[in-house]
């Protein structure tokens, strides 16, 4: 289903399921991520549904994320989008830090896949750029959250660039708006 033009990066508040028809697999770069066979397997299988609350608080735009998967397997994470680096201990990608803001797709480092595609409202409002990285091994995604038009719909979409050496995996998630 479209998600309303009130739905922008700068308010992503409600409930969102993944479209696996219109997402590309995300099975390449969880491999390279080092996630086990049987993880993957369940990520391909399963439906997920991404509740959002983004608000403010002491002056810094915060996002919690509760991602849920058939089965009740839940994740919940709050990211702060200051570009402070926070660390984490991830039960599916181990230990890794991450650091997000919200900022102009002109000011992104000029990869053509993250800043293309986008609608007018990223283009001349800001997008929510994520940076991972592994703490125990050489991977990173650079992710980038906002709004396309997939399939004649609006849409929240995850562009994400993820690196391992010489390895580059370009895939884009794209979420159906529920409510």
């Amino acid at each position: 289903m479209a998600a309303p033009p009130t739905v922008t990066p700068s308010n992503l508040t409600g409930t969102y399921s993944l479209n696996k028809k219109l997402s590309d697999s995300m099975d390449a770069v969880l491999k390279m991520q080092g996630v086990g066979w049987l993880v993957r397997q369940a990520a391909a299988y399963s439906a997920i549904s991404v509740s959002m609350k983004q608000y403010e608080r002491d002056g810094k735009v915060c996002l919690d994320v509760e991602q849920v998967s058939t089965g009740g397997l839940k994740s919940e994470e709050e990211r702060v989008l200051d570009w402070e680096w926070r660390e984490k201990d991830d039960r599916i990608w181990g230990k890794v830090k991450g650091k997000a803001r919200m900022i102009k797709l002109s000011e992104l480092e000029q990869d053509e896949y993250l800043t293309s595609g986008w609608t007018q409202d990223c283009l001349e409002g800001e997008v929510i750029e994520m940076l991972v990285e592994s703490r125990t091994d050489t991977w990173t995604a650079d992710q980038v959250w906002g709004m396309a038009e997939v399939n004649g719909e609006r849409r929240q979409v995850r562009r994400i660039v993820a690196k391992k050496g010489d390895k580059v995996h370009r895939i884009s998630i794209v979420y159906d708006w529920i409510a």
